[in-house]
């Protein structure tokens, strides 16, 4: 079975023509679990004990979005790759839902985290049917096309909305994407809490990543073959300017816009399991509580004294918990006390 370390990166080309880099993980067979990344990474961000924890039960796709790490395929026009990433969710969404076209599924479930977690919503309200399952990690919802009024009360809404500390985002944003101390920087100031344990947990999940490298994939055993028998690992961030073209479309999901996902949460009829940190200084936690208030079958789990990046710093339980949902044991409580 192919695990993070080792797994090979593959390619396909989509029926819009564009190259999109993905690795299969676990299991042969099973509905797989497609997950999107965050902002200004690519997919050897992906923490190994989460990844590996979900593919001992599951098969799992692992996937960059055109211009973005294993995808960004222009060398000699780089302008060509920023230009390939969308500046709506709604634009993610299309790339995700022609890779599963590309790779035949008819059934899947689907992760987001952060802004991945923005895409996958759109996703699955692109395509409803195509979705079994949707796990929502360390995001929210867009903005609401009007704002709550005595009127119409708030329900579903804090308002006014929590908003983040600018020092997060900032760090997250800042460098070139090349320099290792500064993506640790951004990411430990951001992602984890601002103590002993938070740094030492940011810590851990530097080695752990790291740990995938030339040398352990080049060993792989992996029977699917393919991809590049020279391959790396990327471990720099997305450089500035298509890092400013995700930028642009989260702040096109902060505007109020219908056709965003926060006035549809309520046609989100599949499964949904809601996680996050309680003090994420990215995308506030209260944008959690939204999405379970705002879709009917949604369950909301908040990891104690964890940031944004708490499903690096509980990768074994984050792992379980979403494992334990997609096998239908979450929620059987609620539903047990219901027909009592």
């Amino acid at each position: 079975m192919a695990t993070q370390n080792i797994a090979r990166t593959l390619y396909i080309t989509t029926n819009t023509g564009q190259t999109i880099a993905y690795r299969r993980l676990g299991p042969a067979h099973g509905i797989p679990l497609v997950m999107h990344i965050h902002y200004r990474a690519n997919m050897d961000f992906w923490d190994p004990l989460l990844i590996d924890t979900l593919a001992i039960t599951r098969p799992l796709i692992l996937f960059d979005q055109p211009g973005v790490g294993h995808s960004r395929t222009s060398t000699l026009n780089p302008s060509a790759d920023d230009e390939a990433i969308p500046l709506t969710f709604q634009g993610w969404a299309h790339n995700v839902l022609a890779l599963i076209d590309a790779l035949q599924l008819t059934k899947v479930d689907l992760f987001g985290f952060s802004m991945g977690g923005c895409a996958m919503q759109m996703a699955a309200l692109t395509r409803p049917e195509v979705v079994r399952k949707l796990v929502l990690a360390g995001t929210g919802p867009s903005a609401p096309s009007s704002p709550p009024t005595a009127r119409s009360g708030g329900r579903g809404i804090v308002w006014p909305r929590d908003i983040p500390p600018r020092h997060a985002i900032a760090a997250l944003s800042a460098g070139d994407g090349t320099v290792s101390s500064e993506i640790e920087a951004g990411i430990t100031t951001s992602f984890f809490p601002d103590t002993s344990v938070g740094r030492a947990t940011a810590r851990a999940y530097f080695e752990r990543i790291y740990s995938r490298s030339r040398d352990t994939i080049s060993h792989s055993s992996d029977s699917e073959g393919g991809g590049d028998k020279e391959e790396g690992p990327i471990h720099t961030f997305l450089p500035p300017l298509p890092s400013a073209r995700q930028r642009a479309a989260y702040a096109d999901w902060s505007s109020p816009n219908p056709h965003n996902s926060f006035d549809r949460l309520g046609e989100l009829s599949m499964p949904v399991l809601v996680l996050n940190g309680d003090d994420d200084l990215l995308i506030p936690t209260s944008r959690s509580w939204e999405l379970m208030v705002g879709i009917e079958d949604a369950h909301l789990i908040v990891y104690p004294r964890a940031g944004h990046g708490f499903l690096w710093q509980f990768a074994r339980r984050v792992g379980e918990d979403v494992g334990r949902f997609l096998n239908g044991e979450v929620g059987e409580e609620d539903e047990e006390r219901a027909r009592l």
